[in-house]
């Protein structure tokens, strides 16, 4: 059950990674999330120092999964920006979840309805909870900016299951070391592909005009954030991505409303600090909307990782 620990440790971490991601998405720092994604596939070169740790040159599987899932991830957290930086982070991330876990799940419960193994009453529960919870996030309540929200949540949910799902067969055939560092080679090329799209491409490149107005001071302040923020994502997501290797990545997934209750913690405290960024709204209904969406959803997708055929799938 050591996985258990190892999740806990790397969604704690994600969780403080996702709250410096929507104040780094701020006009007065980095703002263009195409540039923020493409900082951050810079920042996965580091991991190839782990190659000498065991890592295989040539597993064809392995190098198709791991990199499809790293240019996967990338892109899923390129569009995951667009929606934190549309709306209260402590909606964008829990719905980004729910629509990773919850298109697995859809999936899941298709093949066997198809197959005719039939649908457990835990999986129709789980999936009314997972509903409930993210209509109680959407619906209502002045935190959502624009129609494209909702679209970025769901891009990002598809292309960040993938990328889970290509991650996990890489270290089935495969092992840890070998599919991470794959996936981190992904995660740069997909960076270098943002060159190809003109609109990405003229955010990335436009960075000089961006940080030549600012202060010295905000622009050392900006780059100190950026890097704690890759600190602890980076971490969390090596703890994360271990404990996938260790056991179902169902059910690691399934611990993942530990995150968002901490986000929606992290969020709300800042609110007070920065409400020109964070944007929380903290009256007594949307505090009680929030806290109930998130509890269905947390105790939904732990529904899903205890009862549903996704454990058979991942």
């Amino acid at each position: 059950m050591t996985w258990i620990f190892v999740a806990v440790g790397g969604y704690a971490l994600n969780a403080v990674a996702s709250v410096f991601d929507k104040f780094l998405l701020s006009e007065k720092r980095i703002g263009a999330p195409a540039l923020y994604a493409f900082f951050l596939s810079l920042t996965n070169l580091p991991f190839f120092a782990l190659i000498p740790f065991g890592f295989v040159w040539f597993i064809p599987s392995a190098i198709a999964f791991g990199v499809g899932s790293g240019i996967l991830f990338l892109y899923g957290m390129l569009a995951s920006y667009y929606a934190i930086k549309r709306s209260e982070v402590s909606r964008a991330v829990p719905l980004i979840g729910v629509a990773s876990v919850g298109l697995l799940f859809v999936f899941s419960l298709g093949s066997a309805f198809v197959s005719g193994n039939g649908v457990a009453m835990t999986d129709i529960l789980a999936l009314g909870l997972l509903t409930g919870g993210a209509v109680l996030l959407v619906s209502g309540g002045p935190g959502i900016s624009g129609p494209g929200f909702v679209r970025s949540v769901l891009i990002a949910g598809t292309l960040l299951a993938g990328a889970l799902v290509f991650l996990k067969e890489s270290y089935l055939v495969s092992d840890f070391v070998t599919g991470f560092v794959w996936s981190k080679v992904g995660i740069f090329v997909g960076g270098l592909s943002l060159f190809f799209v003109p609109s990405f491409r003229e955010a990335v490149l436009s960075s000089h005009d961006r940080f030549s107005t600012p202060k010295k001071k905000r622009k050392l302040m900006t780059a100190g954030y950026f890097f704690l923020t890759q600190v602890f994502g980076g971490i969390g997501t090596i703890l994360v991505s271990y404990a996938v290797s260790l056991g179902s990545a169902t059910l690691v997934q399934g611990m993942s409303g530990i995150q968002y209750g901490l986000v929606f913690v992290f969020a709300t405290l800042l609110s007070v600090r920065y409400p020109h960024v964070f944007r929380e709204h903290i009256s007594h209904q949307e505090m009680a909307r929030k806290l109930s969406a998130i509890g269905l959803l947390a105790l939904g997708i732990w529904l899903v990782s205890m009862g549903s055929g996704l454990n058979g799938l991942l």
